[in-house]
This record gives C-alpha cells, sequence and structure tokens, in this order.
C-alpha cells in the first residue's frame, strides 16, 4: 500500500498547511514556496488521496498555463495518483470482497473517484490480468461474487477523466 505521508517526509524542503479552500479543492501546490495545501476539512480518506495527488503535482512541476494543456495534465496527475494509491493485487483482492464501488473504495482506502479513475485507465495488460483472475473458469459462474462482472465489464480503458 502506498503511504504518501511516507513519501512527503523525503521531500525536506516542502510543507503542508492546512487551511479553507474552495469548496471544489481538496489541495493545492505552491511551488514558488514549496508548500502544500490541504483543506483542514477532509477526512483521512480524502487527505491521503488529496496528498498523493498534490505529491504527483510536486514530482511533475507546475501545470502549464495553456487551459487545454493543463486539463491534460491534471488527467495524467489524476491517472498517476490513481495507479501510486492502487496496485492491481490490491485491487483484484478488493473486487473479489465488494459488493459496491464505494465497498471497494473503502477496503482500498481510496475515494470512490480515485477507484473509479483507476479501473477507467487500467493498461490492457492489467484489465486482462483482471479479467482472468476474476473471472476464473474454476469458479462456477454461480459461486462468483456478483460484484466481479460489474467490474470487469463497466470499466473503459483509454478514456479521459471527467
Amino acid at each position: 500500500m502506498d503511504h504518501p505521508w511516507r513519501r512527503l517526509r523525503g521531500l525536506t524542503d516542502w510543507t503542508v498547511q492546512w487551511c479553507q479552500l474552495k469548496s471544489d479543492k481538496c489541495g493545492d501546490t505552491d511551488f514558488s514556496s514549496h508548500t502544500i495545501y490541504l483543506d483542514a476539512n477532509l477526512n483521512q480518506v480524502e487527505r491521503r488521496c488529496a496528498l498523493a495527488h498534490e505529491l504527483v503535482h510536486v514530482a511533475r512541476g507546475q501545470i502549464p498555463a495553456d487551459p487545454d494543456l493543463a486539463a491534460r495534465e491534471e488527467a495524467a496527475v489524476e491517472q498517476e495518483t490513481a495507479r501510486q494509491l492502487i496496485d492491481l493485487p490490491e485491487l483484484v483482492d478488493a473486487i473479489k470482497w465488494a459488493t459496491t464501488l464505494a465497498e471497494a473504495a473503502d477496503i482500498l482506502w481510496v475515494t470512490i473517484p480515485v477507484l473509479q479513475n483507476r479501473l477507467d485507465h487500467l493498461h490492457p495488460a492489467e484489465r486482462s490480468s483482471l479479467k482472468r483472475q476474476l473471472l476464473d473458469p474454476a469458479i462456477p459462474r454461480a459461486r462468483r461474487h456478483p460484484m466481479t462482472t460489474h467490474f470487469v465489464t463497466t470499466s473503459t480503458a483509454d478514456t479521459t477523466c471527467s
């Protein structure tokens, strides 16, 4: 499991400040002051996801000024955040136990949007592995978990973030 707070410890020149952000933002990064701002109202899972997201921004650098490039960069950051927070073996295990997307997110200790992003942008090899592990022909269809088919069939590869 990824630990964004441990990763932050390695960035000795960066600090985190808790504040009230705009209602649509969970975090923000100020490159000039090397400060990551996190909304003080986030719960623990939201904090973990927001910090991981902002750490990807730190690693990738400032967002371009051009709105189209900025949107592409933000989508790339969201995808990388989801990949860092959710390893494929953990994803498979969560899907095997979960009965809903919310329950799977809870098991993985991520928000539903982060989990959905991970599912929507699985690499074709990951999707194939996921299907192979979840739809094992040795397991009778009647004994398969009801969410297994849902998770395997509702996600589409190579889509953009909304």
